[in-house]
């Protein structure tokens, strides 16, 4: 008979100790789980509470899409209009997928904004995760929060932008870069490359931002021998390079006649557009800044019908290219007979020089070309300088908690130290703060053209390199108490001394929160200084982290809140009398109604409805009809869309009837102008105070700059008329 051995004591022990440390180990996966489930529910209200109640968003990007559901061909060179005469300045990835939801939701707000606000909350727990293989489960958890409480982030990812999918396709390269240095393996490094490649097929060469940074973590990181990290790089780059100019090449190399001109190029080209008015132009104020939403957008176009996706039954009719067919033959069946399809109308001999117009509007705050150069928009990113993300106007875009990562830095520095090889928190230092601190330096010095929304960009490095510091802060406190505390509390006083600074605009708000922020500060600072136990010590991170966190997410709650944002150039914050937002209502102003129902009346459905300047005036009609409305300059009104000979080709062809001159035609396309002025008579139509009589130098200024639609089929009746009583 075998007696079985009690277990001794110390067994005994070791035993229940095992098991409390599997159950604590337990308890903290659920705990983190839970705080991990509730940021990202905070996150999804934020940026999905009434998604797209406001209206389609940006006019501009939102016809693009209308415009690419109506024929693969303007799907893939994603043209601005059904007519496929110009393409929109971006490149086409991001509005690929939405044109893919707006196929099962329609062309409405809520389908627009989707992708991005599904990108933005996916970006929270990739950013955890990455942040937590690196500092811990603690810092991942505070660069999910920061992430998802941005203002930035919030304003960009509820509006049809297209930098909330940008930032979630380098967070995904971020990942595979991180990879490719853990597990040694080449293949993330091209799954790397091959994401940034993606991002550039999203906003171009802003995609390249944090790509120094992914390479000096892999050149710094990655197990292999110096010679052959330099061989991967050079053949990532190869493949970076054939994924980022492929569509690009694609669109340069078909023949000009059969794709659409590239919008915002001064040459028609692709690799012109990357290079130029989204590559220089960026830099330096001594570009002209050619921006698509540099401009107000309209009062608000419907969502409209959608139209079918590409290969489907469309909603929308076939819509006829911008030149004639190679037969000559115009269309049939208009409202008026067109003369012969290869005679142009005559063009006056002083077509340079338009007669009985309005005269230019004044080039005081101007380019020689009529565009605003970039340094005069300083209302919306202020002076260039150190300072500029830290005071009005951008401060409560992502200045935030912008003074915690760029102080951590160093103070990471100091508490890891510098060995070789790079260990993993180091390595994450040479990625966050190569991805943070070259863009910190853009934004506060460039002179040419960004945006407030574009800050997105600062988000993920600022949010992890904001977990890291809390990690090396509390790792400096348990090592040497009073040294760590003194950090802890000078660096959350400078933090909430800027965000006073960003409350200070709004007295409101201020008057509520500077008080309850100063009363959190003091609270933890006091019981981190007792140096007490586990529990209180706890109690004191709380709440340090709720007073720099209370305010932006109060800012990012009144961004979430806002019932008038503006559409063009999301913007964190609520709506403010000193600075107006249109808002885009879905719906057409009573004088675009009745402009709308003649137009309807007067024109052949497959021909266009009828021709402006820009996107700015074409976007509305777009939306509301699907029907191609062509523009002489593409976004801005200065690109070389359509010459004189052609658009009198286009009328003489019957493709075109109605002109509407928005008040800048003269200013933009002086030639058209003129052509326009000689060739067609003024409509006045009941109800419309926008149109104006034909003699207009004796007009006020603001009547001046109104709106008039012509008719160019009058000319072709007189004529015909002519024709008649000479035989």
């Amino acid at each position: 008979m075998t007696v079985e051995k009690a277990p001794s004591r110390n067994e005994t022990t070791l035993r229940e100790l095992t098991q409390t440390s599997e159950e604590s180990a337990r308890k903290r996966r659920w705990l983190i789980g839970i705080t991990l489930g509730l940021i990202l529910l905070l996150a999804a209200f934020l940026r999905f509470y009434e998604l797209g109640a406001t209206g389609v968003g940006n006019t501009y990007y939102a016809a693009t899409v209308k415009s690419m559901l109506t024929s693969w061909k303007n799907f893939f060179f994603a043209s601005f209009e059904p007519g496929g005469s110009v393409t929109v300045d971006k490149p086409p990835l991001g509005f690929w997928i939405q044109a893919i939801s707006a196929t099962f939701l329609g062309v409405n707000g809520f389908a627009l904004a989707l992708p991005q606000a599904m990108a933005g909350v996916l970006s929270i727990p990739l950013l955890f995760y990455l942040v937590k293989r690196q500092f811990g489960e603690a810092a991942g958890l505070i660069a999910a929060l920061v992430l998802a409480i941005l203002p930035s982030a919030i304003a960009t990812e509820r509006n049809n932008t297209i930098d909330g999918l940008l930032v979630f396709v380098l967070l995904l390269a971020a990942w595979a870069f991180i990879e490719s240095v853990r597990r040694g393996r080449f293949r993330y490094l091209l799954l790397g490359t091959f994401l940034v490649g993606l991002g550039f097929n999203i906003k171009m060469l802003q995609a390249f931002m944090p790509l120094p940074a992914f390479y000096a973590l892999y050149f710094f990181g990655a197990p292999h021998k110096w010679w052959k990290r330099i061989g991967h790089l050079v053949a990532a780059t190869a493949l970076l390079a054939v994924v980022s100019l492929a569509w690009a090449v694609a669109v340069d190399l078909t023949p000009a006649e059969d794709r659409p001109y590239v919008g915002s190029s001064d040459s028609n080209s692709m690799l012109e557009l990357i290079t130029g008015h989204n590559g220089i132009s960026r830099l330096t104020s001594n570009t002209i800044a050619r921006s698509n939403d540099a401009r107000p957008q309209s009062d608000g176009p419907p969502d409209g019908p959608s139209g079918g996706f590409p290969g489907s039954s469309f909603t929308n009719p076939p819509v006829p290219p911008l030149r004639l067919g190679a037969d000559g033959k115009p269309i049939q069946n208009l409202p008026f007979r067109p003369a012969d399809a290869n005679q142009p109308l005559p063009i006056p001999p002083d077509a340079s020089r338009p007669q009985n117009l309005p005269p230019q509007a004044p080039l005081a705050a101007q380019g020689p070309d009529g565009v605003r150069p970039t340094n005069q928009r300083s209302s919306e990113v202020g002076q260039a300088g150190v300072l500029r993300l830290f005071t009005d106007p951008l401060v409560d875009e992502a200045g935030w908690l912008l003074p915690i990562p760029l102080l951590g830095i160093p103070i990471l520095l100091g508490v890891l130290g510098w060995k070789w090889p790079l260990d993993e928190k180091q390595l994450g230092i040479v990625l966050w703060a190569g991805w943070l601190i070259p863009e910190f330096l853009y934004f506060s010095l460039t002179t040419g053209l960004f945006h407030a929304y574009y800050l997105i960009m600062l988000g993920p490095p600022m949010a992890a390199l904001v977990g890291a510091t809390a990690w090396a802060l509390h790792k400096l406190y348990r090592e040497r108490p009073w040294r760590g505390w003194i950090l802890i509390g000078l660096l959350t006083a400078i933090t909430l001394a800027v965000q006073a600074v960003a409350l200070l605009s709004f007295p409101r708000y201020a008057a509520v929160l500077l008080p309850i922020t100063t009363l959190l500060w003091l609270a933890g600072c006091t019981l981190l200084g007792l140096r007490s136990k586990t529990v209180l010590r706890k109690a004191a991170y709380g709440f340090l982290i709720a007073a720099v966190a209370v305010a932006p997410l109060v800012w990012s709650f009144a961004t979430a809140l806002n019932p008038n944002p503006n559409a063009g150039l999301p913007n964190a914050g609520p709506a403010t009398q000193n600075t107006p937002r249109p808002m885009q209502s879905g719906e057409l102003s009573a004088q675009q109604e009745i402009l709308l129902e003649h137009l309807f009346a007067n024109t052949d459905p497959d021909s266009y409805l009828l021709a402006t300047t820009s996107s700015h005036s074409a976007s509305p009609f777009i939306l509301a009809t699907g029907r191609p409305v062509l523009t002489f300059g593409g976004f801005t009104g200065r690109d070389d869309v359509i010459s004189v000979e052609q658009l009198a080709a286009m009328v003489a062809g019957g493709e075109l009837r109605f002109v509407l001159s928005d008040g800048s035609l003269q200013q933009q396309k002086p030639e058209i102008a003129s052509w326009v002025q000689h060739n067609c008579s003024v409509v006045n139509l009941p109800g419309m105070t926008v149109n104006q009589p034909r003699s207009a130098q004796a007009m006020p200024q603001q009547d001046r700059q109104n709106m008039r639609l012509f008719d160019c089929s009058s000319h072709w009746a007189l004529q015909e008329m002519n024709d008649g009583h000479a035989q």
